[in-house]
């Protein structure tokens, strides 16, 4: 069992899939809107991760179901100046750019998430 939150809105879903195909609108309809940041957390652990959605980088961050440290955040290969916000619950989060990757190898994260729970090795992780 998957809850997926955003802009103070809830899902329960019951598969990896239904979060795919959810995430899949939202980010359709965040590139017309407000790229925003969407909560992936798994019921039995209560570990979330969240994607930002709306936008060609995506930034990713993990917390634990306890809530406490460590934390952590997606590292892309991009190191300049520039930030990357999205938009989480009323508020704008900015991001330094080097915590952006590619949304298509954001989503796979998601995807490894879901489906193996933890975080894939296929990118770095920065401890917050």
């Amino acid at each position: 069992m998957f809850v997926v939150e955003w802009n103070q809105q809830r899902k329960h879903l019951s598969s990896a899939l239904d979060v795919e195909r959810l995430l899949d609108e939202l980010h359709a309809v965040f590139l017309q809107t407000d790229p925003t940041l969407v909560t992936v957390e798994l019921s039995e652990s209560g570990d979330s991760l969240a994607i930002g959605l709306g936008r060609e980088r995506s930034v990713l961050n993990f917390v634990s179901g306890n809530k406490n440290p460590p934390y952590f955040t997606s590292k892309g290969e991009i190191d300049i100046d520039e930030g990357v916000a999205f938009r989480f619950a009323e508020d704008w989060s900015e991001f330094p750019m080097r915590s952006s990757v590619p949304t298509p190898v954001a989503r796979e994260a998601v995807r490894h998430f879901c489906n193996r729970g933890g975080l894939t090795e296929s990118i770095e992780w920065e401890q917050d």
